[in-house]
This record gives C-alpha cells, structure tokens and sequence, in this order.
C-alpha cells in the first residue's frame, strides 16, 4: 500500500518536473534565432555568388583585368571575354588621359528570363592601372611593362536574379578593391563592399521578404591571374561583415525577430563559402550563391 502509494504522489511530480524542463528549454526561442540566422545565410550566400553578379562576380571582373588577355587587347575587350555560353554582355568604357582613370559601364544576362537561375545586371566601375612606381599607365601591359597594381572602385549598380530559393532586386551597390600583384600568377585583393536588396525567401512553405543592407571587408583574397572560367572554384582568403534586414512575412509561419543584425565570416575556398554566423556555421556554393 505504501509502494502505490508513494507511485501516487510521484508521477504528478515528475510530470511537473517535465513541464518546467521544457518551458526552461524554449523551443519557440531556439528556433526563432535558427530561422533568422538561416535567412541571413540565405541573403548573404546570394549576394556573394558569382552568377548572380554577387562580390565574386566583381572580383572576377578585377581579376580578369590581368589577364592573359590582356597583353594585347584593350581593357573593354577582357570583360567582354566569358566561357559562359548563357551570358550576354555589352560593354561601353572611355579612359580619362589626365587621371588615368577608365569608366566601364557594362550590362550582363545570365540563364533564362523565364527560368531559374536568371540573373540581368548592370555596374558602373572605375579603376585605374598602376606600375611599380604607383603612376597610372593606360593598359595592364604597356611596352614592356606591367602593372603592378590595379585601383578598382564599384561607382553603382542595378539589377535583379533569381535562385530555387530567392528572388532579388538590387537597390544600392558600391565597393573600392585594390588588386596587388597583377603582374604575378596570383592575384591579392583588399576592400569594401556595400550591397542593399530586397529579397523575396521561399523556404519551409513560407514566404518572408528582407529588405537588407550588407557591409563587406575582404582580407587577402587570392585568385589566380588569367581567364575567369571557373574562378569562383579558384579563390580563397576572408571576408567579414556585417548584415541588417527589416523582415516582412508574407504567408507562411514566422519567426519572433522583425529585425535581424548578425555579424559574419566567410572562408573562400574550393568553390564553396564557409559561413559563420552566430557560431552556427553554413556552405554555400560561390558559382550559384545557393545554400548547400
């Protein structure tokens, strides 16, 4: 008697101690930073990838100043220059003699206007190349000499694309890299970028847009001197940053952060970006700027 008795009295009590564990280990508010982490990661791996005219993209373009093709052909030529059979450019460019400085402005499409993945770009860049004394000199090679280094800035930029996950619509773009070592094999680059979008998530049967603005530093990322055909899977160094996004949901579940700030890092290497937000890590591949 005393045995069921005490059976009794027990099992409310566990059951008690189980309700307070629970409630202690709040589901609602692990999965709320989990999701708008996840989109972060999501808003972040699209901007950075290179189809989509993400950062990698116009580290390409920086890259691919120094190319091979370069030795002979004008610098409007070597951005003109894709193994891409999906893409169409058109590049208008003038050189300044006075600063040495070029104005490119070029127009991409990428993949199928009514397909995904798709992406229509437009950028403005000016730069500049420089030789070993840090003068301007009209092309990568003049005579016998190559620049040493090359000024790259991101004046402005529009454009839209579309993943299997995200649709995006570009509202700001500027950056300013400065290339060293174009006259070796390997390419080092340094510099800011700053990117502003809004972004359209459909993931988990729910639909949330982020309209966002992400801050970009780029320490000591190394790609190789030549031809951009699969330069996204030849790059590596480190990217920090910063991303702030106002979060409207559309239909769908929702998460508890109307506003999400997260500070990042990204590894660049083999073709993918290792993400490390709030100490949860993400892939992404760097040619399609989607989640693995």
């Amino acid at each position: 008697m005393k045995s069921k008795r005490f059976a009794h009295l027990l099992l409310p009590a566990l059951a008690a101690l189980a309700l307070v564990a629970c409630q202690n280990d709040d589901p609602v508010s692990s999965n709320d930073s989990l999701n708008a982490t996840e989109d972060a990661a999501e808003s972040i791996a699209s901007a950075v990838g290179a189809d989509n005219g993400g950062a990698t993209d116009q580290l390409s373009d920086v890259i691919e100043l120094a190319g091979a093709s370069g030795l002979q052909k004008p610098a409007e030529v070597l951005l003109g220059k894709y193994s891409e059979p999906n893409t169409i450019a058109s590049i208008d460019t003038s050189y300044d003699p006075a600063t040495g400085t070029w104005t490119l402005r070029l127009e991409r499409e990428r993949g199928n206007p009514n397909g995904i993945p798709y992406a229509e770009i437009s950028r403005t860049y000016t730069y500049q190349f420089l030789n070993k004394n840090g003068q301007p000199q009209k092309y990568w090679k003049v005579g016998a000499d190559t620049a040493y280094t090359i000024k790259f800035n991101i004046v402005e930029g529009t454009g839209t694309h579309r993943t299997r996950r995200l649709s995006q619509q570009l509202t700001g773009l500027s950056g300013s890299f400065t290339a060293t070592g174009v006259n070796t094999r390997l390419v080092t680059i340094n510099g800011t970028y700053f990117r502003s979008a809004v972004d359209t998530v459909t993931t988990r049967n729910a639909v949330r847009t982020l309209d966002h603005a992400l801050n970009l530093t780029f320490t000591n990322v190394q790609g190789p001197r030549g031809s951009r055909l699969e330069l996204s899977r030849k790059i590596s160094g480190t990217v920090s940053g910063t991303y702030t996004a106002k979060v409207t949901f559309q239909r769908g579940e929702s998460y508890g952060e109307t506003t999400i700030n997260r500070s990042f890092t990204i590894n660049l290497g083999g073709g993918n970006a290792t993400l490390n937000i709030s100490g949860k890590n993400f892939e992404a591949d760097l040619t399609s700027g989607e989640l693995k």
